[in-house]
């Protein structure tokens, strides 16, 4: 196996903050059209079009096609039937803006043929022919945008799986590309890798990781790469790992235990995750100590540290690759130090669900999942219900609000005697407040889109609504 990585409806509800533990609802699931929708391996979100809510791009191996679906703003999506672009087993995908336009443009690969390419953006969703950025990378893969020679435009890093190395692409700031420059060399088969500034000195460095699809067990290594500010790279002086994984999938450089201090994430597909912590001895020389999580996945794909809970810690999450039962997205809640509690099923009603991608999709204060289902040719989204509603206020509230969602007004029934009303927003700020009378509107115009909460001052009683 080649490693990628990669209507009207009023909603009320009680505002007595009523917490539960986090749990995820499985909003939508998505079939992407055949053929060019078969075997999905990638995912990634960020905005595509001028609504101000987060999309998601997707990239299929054998359908070879790359999507973007369209979030309404209460985090469901439709397919937008025009795709990004057609390409010969599209492997990675990356958004960002490449052309310095203020718009996000899309990054892939194109495998089987050897092209790392990108696709421009006119700011609405439509997207231009692909541009080569190089047609010259051996078994192209994952991708990372960075500011790699500290000039302030974005490059783009790819690992080049049959060519073993990685290689990055400096961009001039239009979205034109220079000749490829190498980080590594060395690594047989590199599959994963992660780009942070991870020795704090102002450049962005790399973590690689390889997956060597017919070695002997227990050969792959996991290496820092050290930039010198101006994209040439040196090897740590000591290895993160060797001959202790067989399979590396993922790869992460992040501060487990808020020391101040990055550590590197792993997932072996052959069975474990864990995190090395990462001590620095001097500049360019670190040491690092691995602590093994237990999952019941028995073939972990990706895994993110990410605030679930809203805590101000981030908690560990990991997908499967494996296809069939068992439990497909779980996550293990941070004690801030570098442990983590039980692991706690998200999902198990997926078949390889690789690679996933985090965003507030609903706008709601609270970070949502979406993750692709390679065997099920399918995108599925699930939502973060951190904050549980009081279902009896709907139940016995006499008042009712329209049209919802709204461009500039909101009008409401029910209304027996003047109010004291505030309006929300997602993150907690009140925005507006005013006495309203019986039959009396209120003015949302200026708004920006997005969702917003409408309280009555003197009771417990809540209105969740989107400006359009």
């Amino acid at each position: 196996m080649r490693h990628f990585l990669y209507c009207f409806v009023i909603l009320f509800f009680g505002i007595v903050n009523v917490f539960a533990q986090t749990t995820f609802n499985k909003t939508q699931s998505i079939a992407l059209p055949l053929p060019g929708g078969n075997a999905p391996y990638n995912i990634a979100s960020g905005l595509i079009d001028d609504d101000n809510f987060s999309d998601i791009v997707v990239s299929t191996t054998i359908g070879g096609t790359v999507y973007w679906l369209k979030n309404d703003g209460t985090g469901n999506f439709d397919l937008q039937t025009m795709p990004i672009g057609l390409l010969n087993s599209a492997g990675g995908v990356a958004i960002a803006d490449l052309n310095n336009d203020g718009f996000n443009d899309v990054v892939s690969t194109s495998s089987a043929d050897g092209t790392l390419v990108w696709f421009a953006n006119d700011g609405l969703g439509n997207f231009s022919t692909e541009q080569i950025i190089s047609s010259t990378v051996n078994g192209p893969g994952q991708i990372h945008i960075r500011n790699i020679d500290s000039d302030a435009t974005l490059d783009v890093a790819v690992a080049a799986y049959n060519g073993n190395e990685v290689v990055w692409f400096a961009n001039d700031g239009f979205g034109n590309f220079g000749t490829k420059i190498t980080i590594d060399n060395t690594i047989i088969n590199p599959g994963a890798f992660a780009m942070k500034d991870i020795d704090f000195d102002g450049d962005i460095d790399c973590v690689i990781g390889n997956a060597i699809a017919f070695g002997v067990p227990n050969d792959c290594r996991i290496e820092v790469f050290y930039n010198d500010g101006n994209g040439s790279f040196t090897a740590d002086t000591n290895i993160v790992s060797l001959n202790s994984k067989d399979y590396i999938f993922s790869v992460m450089a992040e501060d487990v235990d808020n020391d101040s201090s990055l550590d590197i994430l792993v997932t072996d597909i052959t069975g474990d995750a864990s995190w090395f912590k990462r001590t620095e001895v001097s500049p360019g020389t670190a040491t690092y100590v691995e602590t093994v999580i237990s999952t019941s996945i028995v073939n972990p794909a990706c895994l993110d540290l990410r605030d679930l809970d809203n805590d101000n810690l981030n908690d560990f999450v990991l997908t499967s690759a494996s296809s069939g039962a068992g439990n497909d997205i779980v996550w293990f809640k941070s004690d801030g130090i570098g442990g983590f509690g039980p692991e706690q099923i998200i999902d198990a009603t997926q078949s390889q669900a690789y690679t996933i991608t985090f965003a507030d999709f609903e706008n709601d204060g609270d970070l949502d999942i979406s993750t692709i289902s390679y065997n099920d040719d399918r995108v599925n989204m699930f939502k973060n219900q951190k904050i549980v509603l009081s279902v009896s206020d709907v139940e016995n509230s006499n008042i009712t609000m329209f049209p919802n969602p709204t461009d500039d007004t909101l009008y409401f029934t029910g209304l027996t005697t003047s109010v004291e009303i505030s309006v929300i927003d997602s993150l907690g700020k009140t925005i507006k407040s005013q006495q309203i009378q019986p039959y009396e509107s209120i003015d949302v115009s200026k708004f920006e889109s997005g969702i917003y909460f409408l309280k009555f001052n003197d009771t417990n009683t809540v209105f969740k609504f989107i400006k359009k």
